[in-house]
């Protein structure tokens, strides 16, 4: 009677996200197109005005710390954190979802084709590369902290992750960087991204524990191929621009592969485990996290960070994240357990 209970509230929650959801991505749909596709709808136009016109330097710096919040650099240091310190198993799939995500998003905005709000509506030049519908960091704020909340079913957890995605999405209209029907469409598509995991997930996994080495490895090449022909064939090359977000997304989705070809392998390899019996091991854990995070972040924006990018930063940046899919998922949990913690 209980599992039957859990099945149907299980099942009543992905209902209700998937119609949230479509009503909220039709809703952006109709605004964007009803007048004409270049934005020039008033609803967003007067959203962005009412904000652009606001002055006040602290709020808008609050926004920023708020905003930052939804970077992938963040993402990634929480979810290698999560491998270490909580349950590998649970975080692979996180990191599963988060990737599907980005990869959705970049292959919508390409799509779509959509500007955002810049110099050509009279607001500051947004900084970023990419088309604006829909908003990324609405979209994966909104998936990252759902995928947590189907492992963690706590209120103070569920109470986060429908405020700080929200925040994070209001950020985005507040610093004029994304149109209110951009943020709308962001948070309606990570709804059905998370609904789609709810009822996929366990069919998936009965799957895949059966599976030989070679036949998950099969898989992991549909997934690369599935994943990066959107990402290449939905962006000109000839736009710098669009050339830089393809080199982004295309860094983290090799990334991606290498973790799964990493992670098909560890068992038998490494067997890192996640138990541990002293706070100070889980320390440690998380500090290995972090400095791989400060590392990938110095690199991207210190070490090497040419401007125009060019062939050849392409090329480097697919090779170092290649890497660090190894480094990750095998080198440091080797390191973790032959340091005994």
């Amino acid at each position: 009677m209980t599992i039957l209970s859990t099945m149907k509230k299980k099942n009543i929650i992905v209902i209700i996200m998937i119609e949230i959801g479509v009503a909220l991505i039709t809703a952006a749909l109709v605004l964007v197109y009803a007048s004409h596709p270049n934005r020039a709808n008033p609803v967003d136009k007067t959203i962005a005005d009412f904000f652009f016109n606001i002055d006040n330097s602290t709020l808008e710096t609050i926004m920023k710390v708020i905003t930052y919040l939804g970077e992938s650099i963040i993402y990634i240091g929480v979810l290698l954190i999560l491998y270490y310190a909580w349950d590998k198993k649970k975080a692979y799939r996180a990191i599963f979802v988060v990737v599907s995500s980005t990869v959705i998003n970049a292959s919508s905005k390409a799509a779509f084709s959509l500007d955002r709000p810049d110099t050509s509506w009279g607001y500051a030049d947004p900084g970023e590369p990419s088309y604006g519908l829909p908003s990324g960091h609405a979209q994966i704020s909104s998936t990252f902290w759902g995928v947590l909340t189907s492992f963690i079913t706590k209120w103070g957890i569920i109470t986060v992750a429908i405020i700080l995605p929200l925040l994070i999405g209001f950020s985005r209209i507040y610093l004029v960087v994304h149109w209110f029907t951009d943020v709308l469409m962001g948070f309606g598509l990570g709804l059905i991204i998370i609904a789609i995991y709810l009822i996929i997930k366990q069919p998936i996994e009965n799957h895949l524990e059966k599976q030989s080495t070679v036949i998950k490895m099969s898989y992991i090449g549909v997934l690369l191929v599935v994943l990066g022909l959107p990402i290449i064939f939905l962006h000109d090359l000839g736009v710098q621009a669009e050339k830089e977000y393809m080199i982004k997304n295309l860094k983290y989705l090799a990334l991606f592969i290498t973790v799964s070809i990493a992670y098909v392998f560890e068992k038998n390899l490494v067997n890192f485990e996640n138990k541990v019996d002293k706070w100070w091991k889980i320390i440690i854990r998380i500090m290995f996290g972090i400095v791989v995070v400060a590392l990938i972040y110095l690199y991207d924006n210190v070490f090497y960070d040419p401007e125009p990018v060019t062939q050849t930063k392409m090329i480097v940046d697919l090779v170092v994240y290649s890497l660090l899919g190894p480094i990750v998922i095998l080198l440091i949990p080797w390191l973790i357990k032959k340091l005994k913690c």
